[in-house]
C-alpha cells in the first residue's frame, strides 16, 4: 500500500512539473524566461527615463542600439542579482547582451549595415548568445545567506503594518488622481483653469490626496522602526524619517496652495468682470507657479525618502530575494520621483509616464517588505574559550 501510495504522489500533476522544472532543461528554460522579462523591464522602465530627460536621445539608430542594450543590460543584471547570482555570472552575461551591438556598431559606422539591421541583427544575436551562455554555463541556482531567526522574542509585525500604509497611501493617491479634474493639459492655463474653476469637489479630493501622503509617511516612519530592529544603518533610517518629515510638510503646503489658494484664484478669475480678468489671470498664474516649486521640491524629497529607505534596505540585502527586490524596485522608484520633480520645476506638468512608473515600483516595494517581519536577527552568542579551540566535529 506505501508503494502505491508513494508511486501516484510522484505520478501527480505536480510532482511531474516540479521534476520538469528540476531537470537541465527545465533550469534552462526558466532562466532564460526570466532573463528575457527582465530584459523587457528594464527596456521599459529606462525607456520612459528617457522619453522624459532626454526625448531625442534614440533619434539615431547607435544611439537607439546602445541606450537599448544598456536599458536591457540593466533590468536583468538587476534581477540576477535580486535572485543571488555571483557577480561573475551577472558581470559576463552583461558582457554577453552588450557584445553584438558593438561588434555590429563598427560596419554601421562605416556605411556597410543599414540601420534597421543594426538594430534587427543586434537583438537577433543577443538572444541567440545569450540562450548559448545559459546553456554552456548554467548558473540558475542562487544562493541565499542564511536567516537567522530570534526564536526568543515574538515574531514582530511592523514591516506588515508598514507595508498596508504604503500600500494603502498610494491607492489614495491613485484614487485622489482619477478625481482630480484632468480632462485638460495641464499646462493649458485658461482652458484648465476654467475647468478648475467648474469643479465642486476640489477641496476634499485634495484632502484626500493629503491623506495618502500622511499615510504613505506613515508607512515610512513604520518601516524604520522595523529596520532598526534588525540592525540597520541608523544613519539611513534617521535620514530617511527626516526626509518624510519634511516631504510631509511640504505636501502640506502644496495642498494649501493648490487646494485652497488656486482654487480661489480662479473662481475669482471665472467670476471677474472682463476688465479684471486679465490682472485675476494674472493672479491665478502666480498661485499656478508657486504651486510648480512647491510641488517639485516635495517630489524630489519623497523620492529622497525612497532612496534612503532602499538604500537601508539594500543594506538587508542577505535576508533574501523578496528584500533585494524591494530595495532596487525602491531605488528605482526614488531615481524616478528625482528626475520627475525636477522636470516639474523646469517644465510644470506636463503628461508623461514617469509619476505612475514610480508609482509601479513603489508597490512592488511595498509589497515585498513584509518579508522583514520573518527575518527578526539575533546576535550571535559569543563563544567561551574552550569552546573556541574545541576541534570541528566530523
Amino acid at each position: 500500500m506505501t508503494t502505491f501510495t508513494t508511486l501516484y504522489a510522484d505520478l501527480s500533476p505536480r510532482a511531474t512539473v516540479r521534476r520538469l522544472f528540476r531537470t537541465r532543461l527545465g533550469r534552462f528554460l526558466t532562466a532564460y524566461l526570466e532573463m528575457t522579462l527582465s530584459m523587457l523591464v528594464g527596456m521599459g522602465l529606462f525607456g520612459a527615463v528617457w522619453d522624459g530627460v532626454w526625448p531625442g536621445l534614440t533619434a539615431r539608430p547607435d544611439a537607439m542600439a546602445l541606450t537599448m542594450a544598456f536599458d536591457m543590460t540593466v533590468g536583468m543584471a538587476a534581477w540576477m542579482w535580486v535572485r543571488g547570482h555571483a557577480a561573475r555570472h551577472i558581470a559576463e552575461m552583461s558582457g554577453v547582451m552588450v557584445l553584438p551591438f558593438l561588434v555590429l556598431l563598427c560596419p554601421y559606422w562605416l556605411g556597410v549595415l543599414a540601420g534597421d539591421a543594426l538594430l534587427t541583427w543586434g537583438h537577433v544575436a543577443m538572444f541567440a548568445l545569450m540562450a548559448a551562455y545559459l546553456a554552456w554555463r548554467p548558473h540558475t541556482s542562487h544562493t541565499t545567506l542564511p536567516v537567522t531567526r530570534n526564536v526568543q522574542s515574538p515574531r514582530s509585525h511592523a514591516a506588515r503594518l508598514s507595508s498596508v500604509l504604503l500600500v494603502g497611501g498610494a491607492v489614495l493617491a491613485l484614487a485622489g488622481g482619477i478625481l482630480h479634474p484632468h480632462d485638460e493639459p495641464p499646462n493649458s492655463h485658461a482652458a484648465v483653469f476654467a475647468e478648475y474653476a467648474h469643479s465642486t469637489d476640489w477641496v476634499w479630493v485634495h484632502d484626500l490626496q493629503f491623506l495618502s501622503a500622511a499615510l504613505v509617511v506613515a508607512g515610512f516612519l513604520v518601516l524604520g522602526r522595523a529596520l532598526q530592529r534588525l540592525g540597520a544603518a541608523p544613519t539611513l533610517v534617521r535620514l530617511g524619517d527626516a526626509a518624510a518629515a519634511a516631504t510631509v510638510a511640504l505636501i502640506a503646503v502644496n495642498m494649501a496652495v493648490d487646494g485652497i489658494a488656486l482654487k480661489r484664484a480662479v473662481d475669482a478669475w471665472a467670476a471677474a468682470l472682463p476688465e479684471d480678468r486679465a490682472p485675476r489671470f494674472a493672479a491665478a498664474e502666480a498661485v499656478r507657479w508657486l504651486e510648480w516649486g512647491v510641488n517639485s521640491f516635495f517630489t524630489i524629497l519623497l523620492g529622497v525618502t525612497l532612496l534612503m529607505f532602499a538604500a537601508a534596505l539594500l543594506r538587508q540585502a542577505h535576508l533574501g530575494s523578496r528584500v533585494r527586490l524591494a530595495g532596487v524596485t525602491g531605488a528605482l522608484a526614488g531615481g524616478l520621483l528625482i528626475v520627475n520633480g525636477l522636470a516639474v520645476g523646469a517644465h510644470g506638468f506636463e503628461p508623461g509616464a514617469l509619476p505612475l512608473v514610480a508609482t509601479g515600483l513603489y508597490i512592488v516595494m511595498a509589497l515585498g517588505i513584509p518579508a522583514l517581519d520573518r527575518s527578526v536577527g539575533a546576535p550571535v552568542p559569543p563563544q567561551s574559550p574552550a569552546s573556541r579551540h574545541q576541534p570541528a566535529p566530523r
